[in-house]
């Protein structure tokens, strides 16, 4: 059995590094061998900032970034992130224009409220793993 295809957002990836509720939780579903993660590049500088906002070493971030394949931010990607019609942040839509250009089916893994209309809305599941553990 192939696995599946999980775009992770910011808003579940960076609850497995900060002291919030949920973090040992989304730390067990991230390590799912049937999912193979992936996120923007972008995922990585967000997860960098965070980290030195909170004065933490970057070494936090490692078991994050090390289980999530990362995707590069093209011209591509801006481009279709413009062409997105409803409204999201601009990181979000780049985020949603990264899973896009992935080219198979994917489903997006995020707790904005957004994200995951504008998700569903361009056709691509969606799944919340700080609301449903077991999506």
């Amino acid at each position: 059995m192939a696995a599946s295809l999980v775009y992770l957002d910011s808003s579940v990836a960076l609850r497995t590094i900060l002291d919030v509720p949920e973090r040992l939780r989304l730390q067990t579903w991230m390590q799912n061998p049937a999912m193979t993660v992936l996120s923007s590049r972008l995922l990585r500088t967000e997860v960098i900032r965070v980290l030195r906002r909170d004065s933490r070493p970057l070494a936090d971030g490692a078991p994050l970034l090390d289980r999530v394949g990362m995707l590069e931010i093209t011209r591509e990607t801006h481009t279709v992130a413009e062409s997105i019609e409803r409204h999201v942040k601009a990181l979000d839509a780049l985020h949603l224009a990264t899973a896009l250009l992935i080219g198979e089916p994917v489903t997006v893994a995020t707790h904005d409220a957004a994200m995951k209309d504008v998700a569903g809305h361009l056709g691509m599941r969606v799944t919340d793993p700080v609301e449903h553990p077991k999506s």
